[in-house]
Parts: structure tokens; sequence; C-alpha cells
């Protein structure tokens, strides 16, 4: 009997051909989504960041029984990083009992955490004039001791798509609201009123 012959069969140029057109509109149709899917991953983990701080301040505030604090900073990897003029793109929390929001290097006003940069393209605004949260003992927002120094509430996080909605009545930026009984938390809406509306919050963004 004769012996059989094995043979191996590749791809024609046609198939090929046929084969990389599929995964090039395949692609292209997953390229935009891929996208957006990491803005919004850039947005919400920023957001979630400040949040988590601002709940770690109330409780520490409570805790050590005085106030702390939480300011913009331009240099939050650094060694003894201190309190600046800015949004809240890099920020630091620190015991603060003169509540000034001022952060001294050494001394009592020893810093807890400090977070940032956010990524690129992610730019963040707070309202208008606020330049610090601040909890009191209580665990509440306090007004800052410093005449004319008012206390942000509302923070937004946001890239070049600004506030317009992307799913239903949600947006692309992300806002984080502080009550005056210290409770906080990340808002989208664009839409229903109240204070989760956060396009009536009056902060341009970006």
């Amino acid at each position: 009997m004769p012996a059989m012959k094995n043979r191996s069969h590749g791809f024609t140029l046609m198939e090929l051909m046929v084969t990389l057109a599929i995964a090039a509109i395949i692609l292209g149709i997953a390229a935009p989504s891929f996208s957006q899917f990491l803005r919004n991953n850039r947005l919400t983990s920023a957001a979630n960041d400040l949040l988590t701080a601002i709940q770690n301040a109330r409780t520490e505030a409570i805790k050590r029984q005085q106030s702390v604090s939480i300011c913009p900073t331009a240099n939050p990897t650094a060694v003894e990083p201190t309190c600046a003029g800015g949004d809240f793109s890099s920020w630091i929390m620190f015991v603060d009992p003169n509540n000034d929001c001022r952060r001294a290097v050494g001394g009592a006003e020893t810093l807890l955490k400090a977070g940032g940069p956010a990524a690129n393209g992610v730019v963040s605004r707070a309202n208008p004039l606020g330049v610090c949260i601040s909890f009191a003992a209580t665990g509440f927002l306090q007004p800052q001791a410093v005449t004319g120094q008012v206390t942000a509430n509302r923070i937004l996080y946001c890239d070049s798509r600004g506030l317009a909605p992307i799913a239903g009545t949600q947006s692309a930026g992300r806002g984080i609201y502080v009550t005056n009984t210290g409770r906080s938390r990340v808002a989208r809406e664009t839409t229903g009123g109240g204070i989760d509306q956060i396009d009536t919050w009056g902060i341009a963004c970006p």
C-alpha cells in the first residue's frame, strides 16, 4: 500500500486579505470605545482618590479631636509638601490645629496623605475662591480662620468633554460635594435639580 503524503495548507493571499480587513473593521469599532473607557477611568480615579481623602480627613479630625485640612499643592511628592494656590489636581491632607490651611513644615501640622498629580488631560476646578477643605473635631465642615479664604465644598474633575452628558443624564465630569455635616459623595447628574446637578454649580470645567 503506497504511503500517504501529509500536505499542509496555509492561508491563501485572498484569505489573508479578508482576515486583515475584518480585523481592521473590528479595531475601528473598538478603538473609540476603548479610548472613552480610558478617559472615564482617569476621571473616576482622580475623583475617587480625593473623595477617599476627604472621608479619611473627617475621620482623622474626629479621632484626633483637632482640625484636619486638605489643600491643593504644587509638590505632592516632596518630602515636606506645602499648600499652594490652584486646583485640586494635586493635594495634601494634614493636621491643621490653627485652621489656616497653610501647612507649616514640621511641628504639629503632620502630613497624613498626599495625592496627585491627576492624569494627563484631567483638570480640576473648585467652587469660586474655594481653596481648602477643612474638618472640625466634630467632623463638620468648617470655615477657614483666615479672612477671605473660602472653604471648598464643590470640586469638579473633567477633561476636554466638559460636563456634556455621555450616558443619559450623567456627565463626563465628576463632581465631589461636601455637606456642612461633613458627608461627601461623587455626583455626575446634569438634570433633576438639587445639589447633585453639577452643571448648576457655577464652575467652568475645563
